[in-house]
């Protein structure tokens, strides 16, 4: 090797010697990283509330770990999405955002403060709290305003397979 400047090196076999240091190196592999969910933010279909008769009943399915909802009448679910919800407080507008669903895996801050509403391996409710964000959630989805803090409609919810009783009497 030669030092052709003080700063700057020039590796510069002499005659005769061969470097394994100098033999051309193979390419590197690139790995892609796993695409987070995110699908984009989406206008939530609301009008299924004007379509449907007073006596539509609502059903929630509560899977492990998606959320699906709609309307009796439907064919098939008007929402799905995640059960999980996003909670951090925002220093620049000083007020608490919530993002829930496909939204909570935005950026890096609200994917660093995601809450499941079940226990882990189980479709046992254990966040009440995250529930309570997810059910809000899906009722603004199908068009429920709720301005007098309630539904007008019967809902039918799903529970898993032997829910044990105290999963039932802590909400």
């Amino acid at each position: 090797m030669t030092i052709i400047h003080t700063r700057y090196k020039s590796l510069v076999p002499s005659k005769g010697h061969c470097d394994k240091r100098l033999s051309p190196k193979p390419l590197l592999r690139v790995w892609p990283a796993a695409e987070s969910p995110f699908r984009g933010y989406e206008a939530l279909p609301t009008d299924g509330y004007a379509q449907t008769s007073g006596n539509t009943a609502i059903v929630i399915d509560n899977g492990a770990s998606t959320l699906r909802a709609g309307w009796a009448s439907d064919k098939s679910p008007r929402v799905n999405f995640p059960a999980t919800v996003a909670r951090y407080r925002d220093r620049k507008i000083n007020k608490t955002v919530s993002y829930v669903g496909y939204n909570a895996f935005a950026d890096a801050t609200t994917r660093g403060q995601i809450r499941n509403a079940f226990e882990p391996g189980s479709s046992i409710i254990g966040n009440w709290d995250v529930m309570e964000g997810l059910l809000d959630y899906t009722f603004v989805s199908l068009g429920l305003s709720g301005q007098d803090g309630g539904v007008e409609r019967p809902i039918v919810m799903t529970e898993p397979v032997a829910n044990l009783a105290y999963s039932r009497n802590s909400g």
